[in-house]
């Protein structure tokens, strides 16, 4: 049972950790995205 469960817990650890990864890295392109557009209008 605790074999099972603590595999249970770092599973969900790695999930969780993977997802805030994805999410960051969304949020990090979508500025990147912003940035370029901002630059382009100042070159403009």
């Amino acid at each position: 049972m605790n074999r099972s469960s603590s595999s249970g817990i770092k599973l969900t650890t790695v999930i969780l950790a993977v997802l805030i990864l994805a999410v960051s890295a969304v949020l990090s392109s979508g500025s990147a995205s912003d940035d370029k557009e901002v630059t382009t209008e100042q070159n403009n």
